[in-house]
């Protein structure tokens, strides 16, 4: 016995409460135990209308049978002929005397009614029931045995008869079609949650870590695809949990295909650069071998061989600072911010240029060639940092064309961002403004476009070389990418670059919130677009280029600037050792450095 009451103590404590059932389970016991509600209602609301209109309809017949009675009258036999009336076996018409004493002899089967005070306080009255009798009283003043009343009573055995075979067939039936409702609530309710169930799958799977049930796409970043949730209408609950779900799984997915491709290209990265570094130090080994087993006697065999070293020596210096360099801006290190006159950074670069490769024509032009000014463009940004963008943007030029292309730098602040955004034309110098090209696409960009109604200032490079192939003008700011490395390599005394140049210009820009567009095709030279936010500085004076007053020297557009000597401003600033290199005697007049791109 003990052990019984412990097992059922057991059961209860392993009956969960409400709030820990499932959902599917809670809406179906809820719904069951409303449709159970409703029946029960609905059956009890029809038992008390069916036994109401059959009462009803026994009180009329007991009027009609009273007011027959009435008409007729009463013999001295209490008149058993009532009993022919509609009523059968199961009606009772009883006769009393005003003093209360019964006309007839009252027999065995004559129903309780009560007393006779209690039958004449209802004479005159509408039927009422006395122990399942329906019963009305007729005072009558005039009948053969003087004045007294009728009494008329029908059994309600037939009415609670029709109930009972009423209740025994709502019974099973409201059962059945509890039952029946029970199934139907859980499968729609299955149904229903069933976005809800693959909503629950998917998560579970993502959280868990397997993620194999993913969609492979190649042509997509990262070559996968997670799961969504299909169906997900806006309009429904589980529409609007779905939508939420598939743009949580679309951030997971878009973070898992950039950190796959950020693991590609550091992987490459490493590949190239480790690349890189070993070309120069097998240089560097071979050298020293070389003196090492005498083949490098003093004189000027063992002159070459160092100078051969510290010449590789100088390329690796310059790999690693351009490889730290970037290192720093992808820390997203904070720059410092100070007013930097573009087009001062541009003449200084075109004059540095000059000094280095003096054969070579650099001019510097405004960015609309209808001026007949240059107008001072200033943005705020790290001034060193911008001029190395412009010193490597007019070495790859210089680096990837022949001797007798032109190569200019353009600086002006567009009319508005869509003239920014949207003006473009051909490399070629003459004209600037192209209508046959003017919304022609850049071919490569870098950077996310700057927000509209903002002043932008605009720094151009524009060479007349061979141009680029689409192929490699959209690679043209990745990492260590060279197109053709011997384009450089084949001048005595030249360095092929590492290939980062660009790639500097790119990460500086985008560092100052600006943008670098390339317009290039093969034949057609090519064009580099810098786009920075501009400082609005409504007070300044376009710069004349003849101006009496203060006796400067005009700066002609798109002409070069030929015998400057580098000032005590224009010696380089720290990380623009790319175009530092000197040009000797003899010597290559393309840069030195890595400046190079493709």
């Amino acid at each position: 016995m003990l052990r019984r009451a412990g097992r059922l103590r057991s059961s209860a404590r392993r009956v969960r409460p409400w709030r820990e059932w499932t959902l599917r389970t809670r809406m179906v016991v809820a719904i069951a135990t409303l449709a159970a509600i409703g029946i029960v209602v609905t059956d009890v609301a029809g038992m008390l209308l069916l036994r109401g209109q059959l009462i009803h309809r026994i009180d009329a017949q007991l009027q009609g049978e009273q007011r027959l009675l009435s008409r007729n009258g009463l013999n001295r036999n209490a008149v058993p002929p009532a009993r022919r009336g509609p009523f059968g076996p199961d009606a009772r018409f009883l006769g009393y005397h005003a003093d209360g004493t019964p006309v007839a002899k009252p027999s065995a089967d004559d129903p309780d009614l009560g007393g006779f005070t209690a039958l004449k306080a209802h004479a005159g009255t509408d039927p009422y029931t006395v122990n399942s009798w329906r019963v009305m009283v007729t005072y009558l003043p005039d009948t053969a045995f003087g004045p007294g009343y009728l009494v008329s009573a029908v059994s309600l055995a037939d009415v609670q008869s029709t109930e009972d075979e009423l209740l025994l067939i709502d019974v099973p039936v409201s059962a059945l079609v509890l039952v029946l409702i029970g199934f139907a609530a859980a499968t729609v309710v299955r149904i229903g949650l069933r976005p809800l169930t693959r909503m629950e799958q998917t998560a579970a799977e993502i959280a868990a870590g397997n993620l194999h049930h993913v969609a492979l796409e190649p042509d997509r970043p990262g070559g996968a695809r997670l799961s969504r949730v299909d169906d997900a209408d806006p309009h429904t609950e589980s529409g609007r949990l779905g939508t939420a779900l598939n743009g949580m799984l679309g951030q997971i997915e878009s973070a898992l295909a950039a950190r796959t491709a950020s693991e590609q290209r550091l992987r490459q990265f490493l590949a190239d650069a480790s690349h890189e570094l070993r070309t120069p130090l097998t240089s560097i080994q071979g050298f020293a071998e070389l003196y090492r087993r005498g083949g490098a006697p003093p004189g000027p065999a063992l002159d070459e061989a160092m100078g051969r070293i510290e010449s590789e020596v100088s390329r690796m210096r310059l790999l690693v600072g351009d490889l730290l360099l970037l290192a720093r801006v992808d820390e997203e290190r904070p720059l410092e911010q100070h007013p930097v006159d573009l087009l001062e950074v541009a003449a200084d670069a075109v004059r540095d240029a000059h000094v280095r490769v003096p054969t070579r024509f650099v001019g510097l032009g405004a960015l609309d060639d209808s001026y007949d000014t240059f107008e001072p463009v200033t943005v705020l940004g790290d001034e060193p940092r911008l001029r190395q963008v412009v010193t490597n943007l007019v070495a790859n030029a210089l680096a990837h064309t022949p001797d007798d292309a032109r190569v200019e730098v353009r600086v002006g602040r567009p009319l508005s961002q869509l003239d920014a955004s949207d003006w473009s034309g051909s490399a070629r110098l003459t004209p600037r403004h192209d209508p046959d090209q003017s919304s022609d696409p850049p071919v490569a960009a870098v950077g996310a476009a700057l927000p509209p109604g903002e002043p932008v200032a605009a720094l151009e490079v524009v060479d007349t070389g061979p141009g680029m192939s689409p192929e490699d003008a959209r690679r043209a700011f990745e990492r260590l990418y060279r197109a053709d490395p011997s384009r450089v390599r084949h001048q005595p005394g030249a360095h092929g670059g590492a290939g980062l140049g660009l790639s500097i210009v790119a990460a500086i820009v985008q560092a100052h919130g600006g943008r670098v567009e390339l317009w290039t095709a093969p034949g057609e030279g090519a064009r580099f677009r810098v786009l920075l936010p501009a400082q609005p500085d409504p007070d300044d004076e376009p710069i004349a280029e003849d101006d009496p007053a203060t006796g400067a020297e005009p700066i002609t557009e798109a002409e070069p600037i030929a015998g400057a000597e580098p000032g005590p401003g224009d010696e380089p600033a720290p990380g623009d050792e790319t175009v530092a290199a000197e040009a000797e005697p003899g010597a290559s007049p393309e840069l030195q450095g890595s400046s190079e791109q493709i």
